[in-house]
């Protein structure tokens, strides 16, 4: 298989990547409380953990018939964290939204602290792939 091929792949995983960072920051500037923002909300950590763990896991097939099984096994490990963290996640959101509708005044807060934690374990994210980049050719 052609290297150009497995940077196409790790370039769709990052573009993946990058599309959440940019996609979740007008969260920080608009209330969670509004109905149609909170489905928003919910929404798009759903299709980042879909994304990213579909678009890690075609890597993964990409890098094991490319022979290089290190890089296989690290994609294949992305696309497993991200399909687990996508159930917690969702979990933590759905109860502090349900939290927020019974009352709980904290409960933005705790929702806040979600947003800016996944924010930035993408971050975090972006830059173990990235950096790996220079050693996969």
């Amino acid at each position: 298989m052609p290297d150009f091929v497995q940077l196409y792949a790790v370039v769709i995983v990052l573009f993946a990547l990058l599309y959440f960072s940019f996609a979740s920051i007008p969260f920080l500037f608009v209330r969670l409380d509004v109905p149609e923002v909170s489905r928003l909300f919910r929404g798009l950590f759903d299709g980042y953990f879909w994304t990213v763990g579909g678009t890690a896991f075609v890597a993964t097939a990409v890098f094991a018939a490319g022979g290089r099984m290190a890089f296989a096994a690290a994609m294949l490990l992305l696309a497993a964290t991200a399909m687990v963290m996508r159930r917690r996640v969702l979990q933590r959101i759905d109860t502090q939204q349900s939290a927020w509708q019974s009352g709980d005044s904290a409960a933005m807060r705790r929702l806040r602290l979600i947003h800016w934690g996944g924010m930035l374990g993408n971050v975090l994210v972006i830059a173990t792939v990235a950096s790996g980049v220079s050693f996969t050719f």
